[in-house]
């Protein structure tokens, strides 16, 4: 019967070694995985954005917007996009463009311009189509500038 416990005993502590010694093996492999998913996604991610084609901004000719009021610019940004403005976008073109300045709130100025103007419709937010009406005529903007009355 010695024997037989000694066997059991000794069986039962070559098991326990050889289970942690899998799990110490496999864990680098667990490890690997995660890496092989994580890279995976990313290429998944990379392929769906690159399925949107939206301008980019280094091909947009800045020069057009110089000395145009910021709507004006807007619009121009807008029929060069196929009627499509993104705020963010917009922001740094008008910027590079010198058309408005890099402000704390240079963002809420691009928002509130778009409302405002009554040319654009929200599409999603931080992005506008221009509307129907606006993108008829010339593809040259108006350069007329509006004047409040000084009182």
């Amino acid at each position: 019967m010695e024997n037989k416990d000694f066997a059991i005993e000794y069986l039962t502590d070559h098991r326990k070694d050889l289970l942690e010694k899998r799990d110490r093996l496999l864990r680098p492999l667990e490890e690997l995985d995660k890496e092989i998913e994580h890279v995976t996604a990313t290429l998944r991610s990379i392929q769906k954005t690159n399925t949107v084609s939206f301008p980019k901004e280094e091909l947009f000719p800045i020069a057009k917007l110089r000395k145009l009021t910021q709507v004006q610019a807007l619009v121009v940004i807008a029929k060069h996009n196929n009627g499509i403005v993104r705020a963010q976008e917009a922001k740094r073109l008008l910027i590079k463009a010198g058309v408005m300045r890099q402000t704390k709130n240079s963002t809420n100025i691009i928002h509130a311009v778009i409302l405002r103007s009554e040319k654009f419709e929200r599409v999603r937010p931080g992005e506008y189509r221009l509307k129907a009406e606006s993108q008829k005529g010339s593809d040259e903007p108006e350069r007329t500038v509006e004047r409040l009355p000084v009182q």
